[in-house]
């Protein structure tokens, strides 16, 4: 984890977001980079008239100047990319983002009712997104993570994407708990599986990870209940997969990340599988 990739558009979510990557780049000892991108598809009506070179110039001056205060404020190196595209806004910072090890992205909830049906920009970059990612929240201030809780139904998929998460996990030194998640009611045939899955995941991560905690949770809206178990036992993050193999897999997945990164009032962790 030595370079991380912030993504800007100066609102309020995307500068608090800056201040918590920074901090994790000072744990790290990794360098930031903030990334301003003007996509043809954002640009108002009167930005297009001017010309995108006029308004990236512009915008190229605040994110310098912004990369300044950063590298000043925190001690790290901060470097500044501005850059057009004709593409949409979350591909082109999934192109950006192949050279970092790390996305840290400001939400602020679905802002309007195209994104609430279709999702954010911070939701489809992430869908795009081979890196991992931190989604943080509006006005969420950094903390250290010293617990984290990762979301799966690995009694369905009868395996546990671990390769992306445990070198985070490790970088963090934080406790980790693998939360199943299910609509099923409890049967005792369900709970042996799962202590039989359990006891392969421990003795195939034992050199990787000190502990795994495991819990378990039941309900038919699994979004919901995840959110409802992060309220209840106060971890400092929550992870989530980013993709399942089979296709009823990848659609429910990517379900719950898009109502998780809309109501969370935590750090969420999104990886690739």
């Amino acid at each position: 984890m030595k370079t991380i990739l912030c993504p800007t558009d100066f609102s309020d979510a995307s500068n608090n977001a800056i201040a918590y990557a920074a901090k994790l780049a000072q744990k790290f000892e990794a360098s930031l980079t903030l990334l301003q991108v003007q996509s043809a598809f954002e640009l108002s009506p009167a930005e297009m008239i001017r010309g995108r070179e006029t308004s990236t110039t512009r915008t190229w001056h605040a994110l310098e100047a912004q990369s300044r205060e950063v590298t000043r404020a925190f001690k790290i190196s901060c470097y500044a990319e501005a850059t057009s595209a004709p593409e949409k806004l979350s591909a082109a910072i999934h192109d950006q983002a192949e050279r970092f090890d790390l996305i840290v992205m400001g939400s602020n909830g679905p802002d309007d009712l195209y994104q609430l049906l279709f999702g954010s920009n911070t939701y489809n970059a992430i869908l795009k997104s081979n890196k991992p990612v931190i989604v943080v929240p509006a006005g969420l201030g950094y903390s250290a993570i010293r617990s984290m809780v990762y979301a799966f139904d690995y009694l369905r998929n009868r395996t546990l994407p671990l390769t992306h998460l445990v070198p985070l996990v490790q970088k963090l030194s934080c406790r980790l708990t693998v939360l199943q998640v299910m609509e099923d009611a409890y049967s005792q045939d369900a709970e042996e599986e799962l202590k039989e899955l359990q006891y392969i995941i421990d003795t195939y991560h034992h050199r990787d990870l000190k502990e795994i905690k495991y819990d378990t949770v039941r309900d038919a809206d699994i979004a919901q209940a995840i959110n409802r178990y992060m309220l209840k036992n106060m971890p400092d993050a929550l992870a989530l997969c980013s993709e399942h193999h089979s296709l009823a897999g990848r659609i429910f997945h990517k379900s719950v990340i898009k109502q998780i990164t809309a109501i969370c009032n935590y750090p969420v962790i999104i990886f690739p599988h």
